[in-house]
């Protein structure tokens, strides 16, 4: 386990800011909800520990103590980052332990029986996730992913407070006080991208995986790549070694292979920089339980960028963004209604500007700001600095 310390920033701090740890096992300690908006977030008021994976080296994390664990290749691997985060969040001295996986609960109900407070942050629908993870077989998902939501359920009685990152998780649990959403909203940026070129490559970032669409971008561009050879993609982020295969497979039959890049990751705190260099970007999800009800973060950050995007027309995507929004939508599967819509904002030299100054104009109404306010009011409630319910207010739309 890496650790790195910054005794520089926290010597002028006072003696009795509370110390917290914010911990995963599987996401990167640089994740953008973790680091970029909670932990970045929390920094203001308490001493911020973050706990997450990585395979490369840490140089500087400004205000934050960064503890770095291996890249999960195994479920051994998994469970050891479990037993090293257990080991932390009860010989830290932190007040409060704020996990993020589902797989963690166990370290969570061993972590409270040292009386230290405990937050569960609820990333996604575990019962609707278990039913697309290849490495489950299929006769247990529906088994696990309820086992798994009957131990959240006990946790959201034993635990200081739970964490919903989506409005549709409420009906997953019985309302109480200790309940709320705190959504993946942006830091909103009042400045567009200054794009470096006009190329015609489409940008996708994510988790890369076949249900999140990748398959039927690729198939997209083989058909636009037939009309216009120039046309190309990047995609960044990982997904499971299975899936990647496949996608490598597609890749192959393309007009022109080379024209689709695959960036294993980036760090958010680039990508806008990346992002410059695209002519527009993709959200393809397919019609899943786990996505339809949920917003497709990269969404916003499109917004925010002014960078015209494409988007799978799912139930909660098209309420949220289906009117003046800097996208056009597509039936969730069909590739060539996909192909279409990619063509016509490479094409349309007037929507696309129009989409541009939409986007920007309505980003604001999904800023982190609000965010950030019900996330301190938590953790004032968890440590006994303030009483009452906290309401989360979804945007108008």
């Amino acid at each position: 386990m890496n650790l790195l310390h910054n005794n520089d920033v926290n010597s002028d701090e006072p003696a009795d800011k509370s110390k917290v740890l914010l911990a995963s096992s599987l996401h990167r300690w640089n994740d953008v909800r973790i680091f970029h908006k909670e932990a970045s977030s929390l920094a203001v008021k308490y001493d911020v520990t973050v706990m997450g994976v990585t395979s490369e080296s840490i140089s500087n994390s400004g205000e934050i103590r960064i503890l770095t664990l291996p890249r999960p290749t195994s479920l051994l691997r998994r469970f050891l980052n479990g037993c090293k985060i257990l080991e932390e969040g009860v010989s830290g001295g932190y007040a409060i332990f704020h996990f993020h996986d589902p797989e963690l609960l166990w370290v969570g109900f061993m972590v409270k029986l040292f009386r230290i407070k405990v937050i569960y942050d609820v990333h996604e629908d575990t019962r609707a996730a278990a039913q697309i993870r290849e490495w489950i077989p299929q006769l247990l998902r529906g088994i696990l992913g309820g086992l798994v939501h009957v131990f959240e359920l006990f946790g959201q009685w034993i635990f200081n407070g739970v964490i919903l990152a989506e409005d549709s998780y409420f009906s997953n649990f019985p309302a109480n006080d200790k309940t709320v959403a705190i959504r993946n909203y942006v830091r909103v940026d009042d400045s567009a991208l200054h794009f470096r070129n006009q190329s015609k490559r489409i940008l996708y970032a994510g988790s890369v995986t076949v249900a999140r669409g990748i398959g039927d971008l690729l198939d997209a561009v083989a058909i636009l790549q037939r009309e216009d050879p120039e046309i190309g993609a990047t995609i960044i982020g990982s997904g499971p070694a299975d899936d990647k295969k496949e996608l490598e497979e597609l890749r192959s039959r393309l007009p022109d292979p080379a024209s689709i890049e695959f960036i294993d990751y980036i760090d958010f705190g680039k990508l806008k920089e990346l992002a410059q260099n695209y002519y527009l970007a993709v959200v393809p999800l397919r019609r899943t339980k786990n996505y339809e009800r949920s917003i497709p973060t990269k969404i916003l950050d499109y917004m925010n960028w002014g960078l015209p995007f494409v988007y799978s027309r799912l139930p909660l995507t098209e309420e949220l963004f289906g009117q003046h929004s800097g996208g056009v939508g597509f039936e969730p599967g069909d590739v060539e209604d996909l192909a279409r819509n990619l063509r016509r904002l490479l094409t349309e030299k007037n929507l696309y500007d129009q989409l541009r100054n939409e986007g920007k104009s309505k980003v604001g109404r999904f800023d982190w700001s609000s965010e950030e306010k019900t996330l301190l009011k938590l953790y004032d409630r968890v440590l006994g600095k303030s009483e009452g319910a906290i309401r989360s207010v979804a945007p108008e739309v």
